[in-house]
């Protein structure tokens, strides 16, 4: 057995015991210590530490969430971490994200609308309940996480990020509408208010890091826009004092989605301001043209102190965005970001 030291963000210690065949994270679990993951396959970032000493094996995992450089600087996923000897690990969050007991993962979730806001979002509202009782719940989590939401009768499961915050009566998912998508064909054909739905998390590390008075940018493309949103609500609820900055993108104005919505949002917050933007917008779109990224760039050149930045979309605008912070000489270290495949299903978080 090997002694595993996970020291936090702020400075506190949690120690337990691994042997070398089992990853850091079921071995966390067996002594209830509950570190942050989310897949438990190598799969996300969710999990992601740093190894400042030690000996370890790491299983296989994808280079999606660790890449070959961080690999090499001693970046590890928990998950597929297998101790050789001691170890002393770095996690990025603070103690009071480390849970001491099993927190219930399972739920219900009655639909109670179904709207289609874009010609490929739909918005799905859910009321939370308790699996036992069936009782309306406020169902714990930290604005940027996502629920497992399974298809009735099917097995089939999909994860999205709640748009809204943890004292919501219910929970807003946004949702890209697939033409093959089955998650898509559910909405189509199926849900309606009343029908009732497994729920399983919350999951996922993407929030709000406390770091200071820092100013905290925005960055989403399409239905990336609701862990974001969450984050936002959030410091809107908590009167948090930072300059905030949400930059939201779409290729074509048709796609264009809470404009309403954001609007409000800012007259309601003095230190929010709203970059909406449409690559191919029509003639009469009067917003923002360009990338979500050009936009991001004019911003950050005119910045007198590098801000934080919180990014959710498609692969390609995360690569382009992380590219424009290094430019703009924001340190990677103040980049997080939550990638998202076709389906809507979360595959990375820094």
């Amino acid at each position: 057995m090997y002694k595993i030291s996970v020291i936090t963000e702020d400075d506190f210690e949690v120690t337990f015991e691994c042997p070398p065949s089992e990853d850091i994270i079921s071995a966390g679990v067996g002594s209830d210590v509950i570190l942050l993951s989310s897949c438990h396959e190598g799969g996300c970032a969710t999990c992601k530490a740093e190894c400042l000493e030690g000996e370890y094996e790491l299983g296989r995992c994808s280079v999606q969430a660790l890449p070959p450089d961080e690999e090499e600087a001693s970046k590890v996923l928990l998950c597929r971490t297998y101790p050789r000897s001691d170890l002393v690990i770095r996690v990025p969050y603070t103690f009071e994200r480390i849970s001491f007991q099993k927190a219930n993962t399972d739920w219900q979730g009655e639909i109670v609308a179904v709207e289609k806001i874009a010609s490929n979002v739909a918005k799905l509202q859910i009321e939370p309940k308790d699996l036992e009782t069936g009782m309306a719940v406020q169902i714990p989590f930290l604005a940027g996480q996502y629920l497992d939401i399974e298809i009735p009768g099917t097995g089939t499961s999909r994860c999205y990020s709640m748009a809204t915050i943890d004292d919501d009566p219910s929970l807003d998912f946004l949702i890209r509408i697939l033409p093959d998508g089955r998650f898509s064909q559910f909405l189509s054909s199926e849900a309606v208010p009343g029908v009732v739905m497994k729920l399983r998390g919350p999951f996922g590390g993407f929030n709000i890091r406390e770091n200071g008075l820092r100013a905290r940018y925005f960055v989403a493309g399409g239905t990336g826009l609701a862990p974001v949103l969450s984050m936002i609500r959030y410091m809107k609820r908590e009167q948090h004092p930072q300059e905030a900055k949400l930059f939201f993108g779409v290729t074509h104005q048709h796609e264009v989605f809470y404009l309403a919505e954001l609007k409000k949002l800012e007259a309601e917050m003095p230190n929010l301001k709203v970059y909406v933007t449409v690559m191919k917008p029509d003639s009469d779109w009067q917003g923002c043209t360009g990338t979500v990224v050009d936009e991001l760039i004019k911003q950050l050149r005119d910045a007198k102190v590098k801000p934080d930045i919180y990014l959710c979309g498609p692969p390609a605008m995360i690569d382009a965005t992380f590219a424009a912070a290094a430019t703009c000489g924001v340190p990677k270290e103040q980049v997080y970001v939550e990638k998202f495949l076709a389906s809507g299903a979360a595959v990375a978080a820094e």
